[in-house]
């Protein structure tokens, strides 16, 4: 049993190695492609923050800090630098004026569409040695992984 439990401790450690390889490729690919469309040099951070908003929509800022696991202060940074870039607005909410809603912008939209784009390429490049139907196999399984 003990040898079952090492071989299954050894795979999720591969597992996390492989992953981890997938994931640094694909940043060391965004940053060899940066210059062509970080026009607004929002770096890896910036990009990260951006990308979540797309996805959550306007959000309360301290529900977007626990989501990027950023300290509040870092938040407040990258916040900041985002409107000045007029990429995000930020605004007192309505119900709440303690809290502060950060959104995109209609330019954070067209960043992020940049940003996306740049991804699927460096993605599709380290994912060009598989197969489509391997591929579809794939997107299924991290669809339901971080669902």
């Amino acid at each position: 049993m003990d040898l079952v439990n090492e071989l299954n401790k050894m795979q999720d450690t591969d597992l996390a190695l492989l992953i981890d390889r997938f994931m640094r490729r694909i940043h060391f690919g965004l940053q060899e492609r940066a210059p062509k469309f970080d026009r607004k040099a929002i770096g890896p951070g910036g990009g990260i923050v951006l990308m979540t908003l797309a996805e959550m929509g306007c959000v309360a800022l301290n529900e977007l800090t626990k989501r990027v696991a950023r300290d509040k202060s870092q938040m407040t940074r990258t916040i900041r630098s985002l409107e000045s870039k007029g990429l995000v607005t930020r605004e007192s909410s309505a119900d709440d004026g303690r809290v502060n809603l950060v959104s995109l912008t209609p330019e954070g939209v067209m960043v992020v569409d940049e940003l996306m784009q740049a991804v699927a390429e460096v993605v599709a490049e380290i994912l060009e040695p598989i197969s489509s139907d391997e591929k579809q196999t794939l997107k299924g399984l991290l669809a339901r992984a971080v669902s």
